[in-house]
């Protein structure tokens, strides 16, 4: 081109710089919308296995609710994994709420993520958002003692450890939890004892030694009575079914008692029920999760020690749910597995309820028998006296005791006015111990 003709197109150029520029289409540049998370917040601690719902309000750019968006969220772990996605339906106030989805078991604990996207028909936005997420009880005590259950949640019971006790070569935890109700609490709890080793379990006769000189202590209500004792196979380990009687009729107390060879342990798992759901094997479905994990390298500690105690003494009589009526004499007899020592004493707590209270003796003796005062016959009382027997030594010095065996099991008698003779108190006991 000739410089001529060059100098003649630079006005032209200038002049269609200087002109109006094009006006785009305000329909293909969408307006943001406002996306705000109500539902988790940086405060919000979640354990693994708890359900996980969002809450989004979103509104347009002008602040209106905007009502029919698609609201999704994607769920990211601590490493930035995507772990979940959640999508929420909105109500006539453009606030969206999504189901729940359960945070899963064995992930990383610590800060997760919730990148949110909401889409209109003309606009988007997005929003993200922090929660904690922490160890469950269940991650807690296969990190302490190489055992997985799922917690103790029939009938939206809420549960709690109420109990921790020995280490991982040796101990026991109570799980579990009570709804409220008026009169009788429905309840589930789990009971798991360990030993370490490979404990006698031959027949029925080393299942129930086992309890009382391996265990000792056991039940989450006072027990009045082992058994029957009956043969299984629970997952892969031949075992046995222990029977139990509690301390209420309402009790439904059982035990599974097997040698788990891969972790050489021998467990005795525990469910306590009351009123629990209908049309399902209850105990089946609490323990339905139990594992073991050799590879978890445990060395836990728990809050407190294991007792350790001498067995207790075995009761003779009389015969569970005896029934006397006047004034006879009611004896209790007992054995135990030597003589005395010079400072041990059996030590005999008998309790029975009148309207709301709970009266309890202590009595003391070297023999091993006691016979009731007729005082306990003439107080008023529920004609059920509850006793037990356990070995303590005192200090002379401090008048004080300390125990050396583990208490008896959970015994009761009957002990009422002849039906010619009228009591010499009102009739107020309400009684669902036998």
């Amino acid at each position: 081109m000739s410089i001529r003709r060059v100098a003649a197109a630079i006005p032209l150029l200038l002049l269609a710089a200087c002109g109006p520029a094009p006006i785009p289409d305000a329909t293909n540049t969408p307006s943001p919308l406002r996306v705000e998370v109500l539902y988790p917040l940086s405060e919000t601690e979640l354990e693994m296995g708890q359900g996980l719902r969002m809450i989004v309000r979103v509104r347009a750019e002008d602040g209106t609710p905007l009502l029919g968006a698609r609201v999704t969220a994607s769920i990211l772990d601590p490493n930035g994994q995507p772990m979940g996605e959640l999508e929420a339906e909105g109500d006539d106030q453009g606030v969206y709420r999504s189901p729940a989805w359960i945070v899963p078991h064995r992930s990383l604990a610590g800060a997760w993520r919730l990148q949110t996207t909401a889409a209109g028909s003309e606009a988007e936005g997005s929003a993200a958002s922090a929660f904690q997420v922490r160890p469950s009880t269940s991650e807690d005590l296969l990190a302490r003692y190489g055992f997985w259950l799922d917690a103790p949640t029939l009938r939206g019971i809420v549960p709690s450890l109420a109990g921790e006790f020995g280490d991982a070569h040796n101990g026991r935890i109570l799980w579990g939890g009570v709804l409220p109700a008026a009169h009788i609490l429905p309840a589930a709890w789990i009971e798991i004892q360990w030993r370490e080793g490979e404990r006698p379990l031959g027949n029925e006769e080393d299942v129930l030694r086992f309890f009382r000189e391996d265990l000792g202590r056991f039940g989450f209500t006072a027990i009045r009575s082992l058994g029957p004792v009956t043969p299984l196979t629970f997952k892969d380990w031949a075992g046995w079914r222990v029977a139990a009687r509690g301390q209420f009729y309402f009790d439904q107390v059982e035990w599974i008692v097997f040698y788990a060879p891969e972790v050489d342990r021998t467990y005795a798992l525990g469910t306590t029920l009351v009123l629990p759901p209908t049309g399902v094997d209850a105990p089946a479905a609490l323990l339905d999760s139990f594992a073991v994990d050799p590879e978890t390298d445990t060395d836990g500690v728990a809050p407190a020690p294991l007792p350790d105690l001498l067995p207790a003494p075995e009761r003779q009589g009389p015969p569970l749910g005896a029934e006397f009526q006047g004034e006879v004499p009611v004896v209790l007899s007992w054995n135990w597995i030597r003589p005395l020592a010079e400072d041990e004493v059996f030590q005999v707590d008998v309790d029975y309820n009148y309207e709301e209270a709970n009266p309890r003796r202590t009595y003391t003796t070297r023999q091993s028998q006691l016979a009731l005062p007729i005082s306990l016959y003439q107080a008023p009382n529920c004609r059920v006296f509850n006793w037990r027997v356990s070995v303590v030594r005192r200090d002379p010095a401090s008048a004080r005791s300390e125990p050396v065996s583990y208490g008896s099991l959970y015994a009761y008698l009957l002990w009422s006015y002849p039906s010619a003779e009228a009591r010499p108190f009102p009739p107020r006991c309400p009684n669902a111990q036998y």
